[in-house]
């Protein structure tokens, strides 16, 4: 089987509400609990493509089976060129096939392009699967508190990754 990337559209909110969804209402993954409506999601991709790339992978039959996007780690102006960036792929999305590497590493380079210095990745510390790909793509492991997080009952803790994707010397945004 074959896949692409491509830009998400907001034709694209249902697939990616529902690969959210997954994770929102299923999973330690992520924090949301309550997976956000597919307007907010229709939202999200237009005010998220602004200033950052949001990218989805689709198989052949041109149904989407991922999505990758970046976002502002925090909102003082000092850190303008650092982003959080996500991804997630569907449930039933093929394993082991390099579809989070080969999705991860568009948005590394678009972001890189539009003159990003780095990438940070916030993963639950015990989704071993995450922490695999961030680490096989070169991020480094730069932050760690325990119990931060109460889902379904339980205390979770997170990790942060960080990866250098420009130069320290350019100091342009493309955006």
């Amino acid at each position: 089987m074959s896949y692409y990337i491509r830009e998400a559209q907001i034709a694209d909110a249902q697939a990616i509400h529902d690969i959210y969804g997954y994770y929102a209402e299923e999973t330690y993954v992520t924090f949301t609990e309550d997976n956000p409506s597919v307007k907010e999601y229709e939202d999200a991709i237009i005010n998220t493509k602004k200033a950052y790339p949001y990218i989805v992978l689709c198989n052949e039959a041109d149904q989407v089976i991922g999505m990758a996007y970046a976002g502002r780690i925090r909102h003082h102006d000092a850190y303008r060129y650092s982003v959080e960036s996500t991804i997630y792929l569907s449930k039933d999305a093929p394993k082991h096939e390099g579809l989070g590497s080969m999705l991860y590493l568009e948005l590394e380079k678009r972001l890189s392009d539009m003159g990003y210095k780095f990438m940070y990745g916030v993963l639950t510390d015990d989704n071993e699967p995450s922490i695999a790909l961030h680490k096989s793509l070169g991020f480094e492991e730069v932050g760690h508190f325990e119990n931060i997080g109460y889902k379904f009952g339980t205390w979770k803790g997170i990790v942060w990754y960080r990866k250098q994707i420009g130069s320290l010397t350019d100091m342009t945004l493309k955006i």
